[in-house]
C-alpha cells in the first residue's frame, strides 16, 4: 500500500509489452491482456468502474491474471465479486503461456504469445511479481514486495535452469520495481519475523494480566498486510483474532487465515475497526479503556525526524505501541534485489516524495527511466508492435 511521502507514479504500462495493462484497470479498452498484482488500493484504480466491467463483457478473450489468493479476495468482495468470471488465476511458480486474440497488435504474430511466471513478493495475502518472458525480452514487475537480502537467489524462475544452479541467473532486460523506501532514510528495517516476534510478547505480557485486558491492533482502513501476524498470534498464544465484518467475509475463505479469526468481541486481541477514539467508548470490544493496549504497525511513522532516533523496533508513544513492520523492502533489500538480478534498466513504479531519478540511479547503481504516462504512450503504440 503507497505511504503517505510515497509518489505512485507507475500507470499500468510495461514499455515493452504496451499491449497489456498492469496494476491500472483505467481507461483500458485498447489492451489485450490484465494482470493485478495485489488487493491495495493504489493498485486496483479502476478495477469497480462500469467501464471495465463493460470491456470485459464485450471483448472476448480479454481477462484479467492474478494469483489465486487474490482472486479468492475479489470474489468475496462485494465491491468486485461480479468480475469473478473474468479473473484468471495463476499457479504460483509456474510459467503459463498466454495467447492474446488473433487480432492483437496490430496482427503481429510474435507478440500474441508471451509466459508469465507468478513469484511471491512477501507483501501481503496473494501479492505476487510478474516475471514476463518474450520476443520483447525478459521483463520483471514487482508490484508492493518485500524481499529479504539474498532471498531472490531461491526462486527458480530467475534461475536461467533450475536444475542447474551454477548455470546462474536470467538476464533481466527491465525491472519494474517498488522504490517506495528507496531512499537513505530508510536504509534498514527489522525482518517481519522479528517485529512480530516483539509483537506478541507485547500482546503476551499484557493479557497475562487478567481476563479483562485486550490488545487492539490498529490498522490502516480496508488495507490487507497484518495477517501474517494473526496466524502467528494464533499459533503462539492460541488466540484468535477479533476482526470486522468486511473481513471476516474475505479471510473465511483463505485456508492459512481462517482459524486465526472470529467475530467473538470477547477475545482478548483485537483488529476489527472499533478502537477509534470516537467508538472504542461505546464498543462491547473494550468495556475498559485503561485496560486497553493499542499496538500500531507502522512504517513511515518511524522514519519522520526525531521520532526513533535509537531504531527500537518498538516505540511508545503516549501508551500507544508503535512497531516497525513494514511491508515494503528497506533501501538495503532493494540495492540487494538490484544486484542480485543485475537488470540492464529500472523503472521505480512508487518512490518517496523529492527523491529524484538521479538520486535513485546513484543508490541502486543502475539506469533508471521512469514511466510512461498512459495517455501518451498511445502515440508509440505502433513502435512496440
Amino acid at each position: 500500500m503507497a505511504q503517505d511521502s510515497e509518489d505512485q507514479i507507475f500507470q499500468g504500462v510495461i514499455n515493452e509489452i504496451p499491449f497489456i495493462s498492469v496494476d491500472y484497470f483505467l481507461d483500458v479498452q485498447s489492451s489485450l491482456a490484465l494482470f493485478l498484482s495485489h488487493c491495495h488500493a493504489d493498485h486496483m484504480k479502476g478495477l469497480d468502474s462500469h467501464d471495465l466491467y463493460q470491456t470485459l463483457q464485450t471483448k472476448p478473450g480479454f481477462f484479467i491474471y492474478c494469483s489465486e489468493k487474490t482472486k479468492q479476495i475479489l470474489t468475496d468482495w462485494p465491491t468486485y465479486s461480479k468480475l469473478g468470471r473474468y479473473l484468471k488465476a495463476l499457479e504460483l511458480n509456474h510459467t503459463v503461456k498466454i495467447d492474446l486474440p488473433d487480432d492483437s497488435c496490430n496482427g503481429n504474430a510474435n507478440k500474441t504469445t508471451f509466459c508469465v511466471t507468478t513469484i511471491p513478493s512477501g507483501h501481503c495475502p496473494g501479492s505476487v511479481m510478474f516475471l514476463y518472458e518474450g520476443s520483447f525480452g525478459t521483463i520483471l514487475y514487482t508490484g508492493d514486495f518485500r524481499i529479504a537480502k539474498g532471498d531472490c537467489r531461491k526462486f527458480q524462475a530467475f534461475m536461467s535452469n533450475p536444475s542447474r544452479p551454477e548455470y546462474g541467473l536470467k538476464t533481466i532486460d527491465h525491472v519494474y520495481l517498488d522504490c517506495t523506501f528507496c531512499t537513505d532514510s530508510a536504509k534498514t528495517f527489522p525482518s517481519r519475523q522479528i517485529s512480530v516476534d516483539v509483537t506478541i510478547a507485547l500482546v503476551s505480557n499484557w493479557i497475562s494480566k487478567s481476563p479483562e485486558h485486550k490488545v487492539l491492533f490498529s490498522l490502516a482502513g480496508r488495507g490487507f498486510g497484518a495477517e501474517f501476524l494473526f496466524v502467528e498470534v494464533h499459533r503462539r498464544l492460541n488466540i484468535q483474532v477479533h476482526i470486522s465484518e468486511f473481513k471476516h467475509k474475505i479471510y473465511k475463505n483463505l485456508t492459512d487465515l481462517r482459524n486465526a479469526i472470529s467475530r467473538q468481541h470477547t477475545t482478548s486481541v483485537h483488529a476489527c475497526g472499533e478502537g477509534t477514539v470516537s467508538t472504542k467508548k461505546h464498543s462491547p470490544c473494550f468495556k475498559d479503556s485503561s485496560k486497553l493496549l493499542t499496538i500500531r504497525l507502522t512504517t513511515q511513522w518511524h522514519l519522520m525526524e526525531g521520532k526513533n532516533v535509537d531504531h527500537r523496533v518498538v516505540v511508545d508513544e503516549g501508551g500507544i505501541q508503535r512497531v516497525l513492520y513494514s511491508m515494503h523492502s528497506s533501501l538495503e533489500e532493494i540495492q540487494d534485489f538490484v544486484k542480485i538480478l543485475q537488470p540492464y534498466k529500472v523503472t521505480p513504479i512508487a518512490k518517496p516524495n523529492k527523491v529524484s531519478k538521479e538520486k535513485i540511479q546513484q543508490l541502486l547503481n543502475c539506469e533508471v527511466v521512469l514511466p510512461v504516462n498512459r495517455f501518451l504512450s498511445r502515440e508509440n503504440y505502433e513502435d512496440y508492435s
